[in-house]
């Protein structure tokens, strides 16, 4: 099964995803009636399981193939994923803590609290980079995931899925009922955001060539079972997004429909869908700040602020477009000298090592 990282269909997907995750930062906390609340309790699983395919689209590449050579694939994750982690984290910490901050520390207290921030995950004003953490802790287990992988056939993987879900149904929906499991399925390695990494791995393999309407009735299912939750019985909501079971149904249908319908190849289409698709993790690394600090601002000082929806979409339009020219400067700028400076580190590393 090989795959290469320039299909169009993934291309796509990337590229919806990311607009996906803006607009769900992009929809207001506070809704004042009853239509308005409809519209984001029916949009916002849609546009969340695209959390979900961000990291199945990681797990169909790297469990397929891309892992043979652990130490190089390490070094180029470094470059390609931590790196621009680090600068964009970087970018975040010099606006809100130097830029805005009215006392000023020494560039050494600066930097340590930096590194902090960076470690522990407290970055001022960077709730979406939750993300990051969790997709560096599964590359790290990635060349030793896809082996497992690999050796294993076709219906002991459905078997594993099966437990996966299951596991991770019961840790959702139990607590509600009083029953809370978390301490005695703490161990349990099968759980957690692992699953939709292995889940875009085991749909390519087992169901890719599959018929789709079953996997589309299963994920018009769970949104209409997390809409019933939200609805009728708003008190029983535990995890009513990201890791239920009805949320993986909803990401399983939207990911196997690109991979049946997806290879639609109109060449404006497919340039743009590149060009997007190459900046897409930089644009969701900034989109944040963009939204926050300058789209939403615009909005609020025109006449769509008044108008629910408008608003929402002028907004996700705008951070977009503002997130992809500023992510095309900055790894054109910042991030290809820092990229190609490191690169040339750890290259010398290797040469010396070698010579010895």
């Amino acid at each position: 099964m090989g795959l290469t990282k320039r299909e169009v269909k993934y291309e796509y997907l990337r590229t919806l995803a990311v607009f996906a995750i803006i607009m769900v930062h992009a929809i207001p906390a506070e809704t004042i009636n009853f239509r308005q609340w409809l519209f984001s309790a029916a949009l916002s699983p849609v546009l969340l399981a695209f959390v979900g395919i961000y990291f199945m689209l990681s797990g169909l590449f790297l469990l397929n193939s891309g892992t043979e050579d652990i130490h190089g694939f390490y070094r180029s994750r470094f470059l390609t994923i931590f790196i621009p982690f680090a600068y964009y984290s970087g970018i975040y910490y010099w606006y809100f803590e130097i830029y805005l901050r009215e006392d000023s520390l020494k560039w050494q207290e600066h930097l340590a609290a930096f590194g902090k921030g960076l470690l522990t995950g407290n970055i001022p004003m960077t709730p979406h980079l939750w993300f990051m953490y969790v997709i560096m802790a599964l590359y790290l287990c990635a060349p030793f995931l896809a082996r497992m992988m690999k050796s294993i056939n076709d219906r002991d993987l459905k078997i594993l899925l099966v437990l996966m879900v299951v596991i991770q149904g019961i840790c959702t929906y139990l607590p509600a009922f009083g029953l809370e499991v978390g301490e005695s399925l703490q161990y349990m390695i099968f759980k957690g955001w692992l699953i939709y990494f292995v889940l875009g791995y085991a749909l390519k393999r087992l169901y890719g060539s599959s018929r789709y309407l079953p996997f589309g009735l299963m994920g018009m299912a769970g949104f209409i079972i997390t809409m019933v939750q939200k609805l009728f019985i708003p008190s029983f909501t535990p995890g009513i997004h990201d890791l239920a079971p009805t949320m993986m149904a909803m990401a399983a249908a939207i990911f196997l429909f690109f991979e049946h319908f997806g290879d639609r190849k109109a060449p404006a289409l497919v340039k743009a869908a590149g060009f997007i698709s190459r900046y897409s993790y930089s644009v969701y690394l900034i989109h944040y700040l963009v939204l926050g600090q300058i789209a939403g601002k615009l909005v609020d000082k025109t006449f769509i602020r008044h108008y629910f929806v408008p608003r929402i979409l002028c907004e996700t339009i705008l951070t977009f477009l503002i997130s992809l020219a500023a992510a095309w400067i900055i790894d054109g700028t910042i991030g290809k000298l820092l990229k190609k400076s490191v690169g040339r580190v750890c290259y010398r590393k290797i040469n010396i090592k070698g010579g010895r």
